[in-house]
């Protein structure tokens, strides 16, 4: 059995703003990626969210604060993600380019235990455990088509992780895969 963190999502509440360190959708980040504001091939990237490495979900990652993850403001592009140093700088100026229809939303976490491997198939599980197998989440069941292929896989985003509207990925889901060179990808 393999621990699975079920990212669920809550509007910002008072005090939020004192934690720095917060996995979130919209707005701006909490820190500076290392070029800041993200541009790629003269187009401007907007925030889309970030996700905190802490050693309790993500115990074999080193050197990593957490991952952001940018879309074209125009959300015509698929998602890219960034990856934030250890030691990064805070973002006290609150730059960045937010997603001006993405309402912030803070992401929290409940932890369950899924089976090693997600084996498809009608009903060999029952309804609500695949229901929980289908949200986003970090660990848990592996999907097949990540058993022996050349990434390890991390966690599976759905385009509608925050229940009141969706991410618009342009597609329904993204994998969240670390290659051979522990550097993390976005995998649709």
């Amino acid at each position: 059995m393999k621990r699975a963190f079920y990212m669920k999502t809550r509007k910002r509440v008072p005090g939020d703003e004192k934690n720095s360190y917060l996995d979130k959708i919209g707005g701006v980040p909490t820190h500076k990626p290392s070029e800041f504001p993200i541009y790629f091939d003269d187009v401007r990237y907007g925030f889309l969210m970030q996700i905190y490495c802490d050693k309790e979900r993500f115990p074999d990652i080193e050197g990593v604060l957490c991952w952001q993850i940018y879309q074209h403001v125009s959300e015509q592009d698929g998602p890219i993600i960034i990856e934030v140093p250890v030691g990064a700088e805070l973002n006290s100026n609150n730059e960045g380019t937010p997603i001006n229809r993405l309402k912030e939303r803070i992401i929290y976490y409940e932890e369950g235990m899924e089976p090693d491997v997600l084996e498809v198939g009608i009903g060999i599980y029952p309804e609500e455990e695949e229901l929980k197998y289908y949200s986003s989440k970090i660990g848990g069941a592996v999907p097949e088509e990540f058993i022996d292929c050349d990434y390890e896989y991390i966690g599976t985003i759905f385009e509608d992780v925050p229940v009141e509207y969706e991410l618009n990925f342009g597609i329904e889901a993204l994998n969240l895969v670390r290659n051979r060179d522990g550097k993390m990808e976005l995998i649709s």
